[in-house]
C-alpha cells in the first residue's frame, strides 16, 4: 500500500493498482471558526515537521505529530494538576460523605434528605471542594477532537495550504508510512495503543484503589458496582481504540505519544500525591 499526494487528495494504490480516497476533506477546504482552529494546529504541525527551520527542507510528519502533541499536552497540564487536586480533595472527604449517607439510608422523606444535602455541602465548603471542577477536563474535549481531525485529515492536505506548495513531506516512521490504512501492516502500532492505554489506565485505577482502601467499609452496593463499571469501561475503551488506530497509522501513532505523555503525568502526579494529601490535610 502507498500513499500519493495528487491536487490535494491523497489516495492509496492497492496491490490491484486501483485507488481509492483515504478520508474525506482536506484541511481549509471548509469555512468557520472550527476549520480555523483546524487550520492553525494543522499549520503548527508543518512547521514542526522540520524542527521550525532547524531541518531545512526536511520535513518529517512524525517530528510534527510528536512535537504538536507534546505542546499542546504541556499547555492542558494546569487542568490536569487542578482536576488531581479535586480528586485528592474528594478522596479525603470521602469518608466524611460516606457516613452521611450511611446516616441517611433509607429515609427518604424530603426533610432527610435537605438535611443530608446540607451536611454534604458543608463537608464540601469545610474541604473547599468546587464540584465545577468536575467539568475541568472536558474544557480540553474541543482541542483534543480538533487534534484528531487534524492528524486524520492532514495526510490528505496538500502543504501549500501551509504556506509553503513546493515541499515534499517525508510520511514514515520506521517500518511504517503515517498515512497507511491497512490493518495488517497498522496491526503493531495498534498492539502499541492498547498496551499503552491499558497500562495507564491500570495504574490509575490500581492507585486510586489503594487510596480509596481506608473508605471501602462505607462504601454502598451502588458505589462498588459503579467501580466495577468502571473497570468495563476501561477494557471497552482499550478495544475501542486498538481498533480504531489499525485503521489509520497516524491516528496510532499519535495516540501512543499522548499514551505515553499521560504515563508520565501519572508518573509525577502520584510521586507529589503523598506530600499534597498532607498538605491539604494540614490546611483544613
Amino acid at each position: 500500500v502507498r500513499v500519493d499526494f495528487v491536487d490535494n487528495q491523497a489516495t492509496v494504490k492497492t496491490q490491484t493498482g486501483l485507488y481509492q480516497s483515504v478520508y474525506t476533506t482536506p484541511i481549509g477546504e471548509k469555512t468557520g471558526v472550527w476549520e480555523w482552529v483546524i487550520l492553525q494546529i494543522g499549520k503548527f504541525t508543518f512547521y514542526a515537521s522540520n524542527l521550525f527551520g532547524l531541518l531545512g527542507n526536511t520535513y518529517y510528519y512524525w517530528v510534527g505529530l510528536l512535537i504538536m502533541t507534546l505542546t499542546i499536552r504541556t499547555l492542558g497540564w494546569p487542568i490536569y494538576a487542578k482536576s488531581n487536586d479535586l480528586t485528592l480533595k474528594m478522596q479525603i472527604a470521602q469518608p466524611e460523605i460516606n457516613k452521611i449517607q450511611e446516616k441517611y439510608k433509607g429515609r427518604t422523606d424530603q426533610a432527610s434528605q435537605q438535611r443530608m444535602q446540607m451536611e454534604t455541602m458543608e463537608v464540601y465548603k469545610r474541604y473547599k471542594i468546587n464540584l465545577l471542577g468536575c467539568l475541568m477536563p472536558i474544557l480540553q474535549m474541543p482541542i483534543f477532537i480538533a487534534m484528531y481531525q487534524v492528524v486524520q485529515r492532514f495526510p490528505l492536505t496538500g502543504t501549500g495550504i501551509f504556506g509553503d506548495a513546493s515541499v515534499v513531506m517525508n510520511t514514515t516512521f520506521l517500518w511504517t508510512h503515517l498515512g497507511n490504512t491497512a490493518w495488517l501492516a497498522n496491526l503493531p502500532l495498534a498492539i502499541i495503543v492498547g498496551g499503552t492505554m491499558f497500562l495507564s489506565q491500570w495504574l490509575t485505577t490500581k492507585r486510586t484503589a489503594a487510596q480509596s482502601k481506608n473508605n471501602s467499609r462505607y462504601q454502598s452496593a451502588q458505589q462498588q458496582q459503579t467501580q466495577k463499571t468502571m473497570k468495563y469501561m476501561m477494557y471497552f475503551m482499550v478495544l475501542m481504540m486498538a481498533y480504531i488506530a489499525i485503521g489509520n497509522a497516524g491516528i496510532a501513532f499519535y495516540w501512543i505519544i499522548g499514551n505515553v505523555y499521560q504515563l508520565f503525568q501519572s508518573y509525577i502526579s502520584h510521586r507529589k500525591m503523598g506530600s499534597k494529601m498532607e498538605q491539604m490535610k494540614s490546611k483544613i
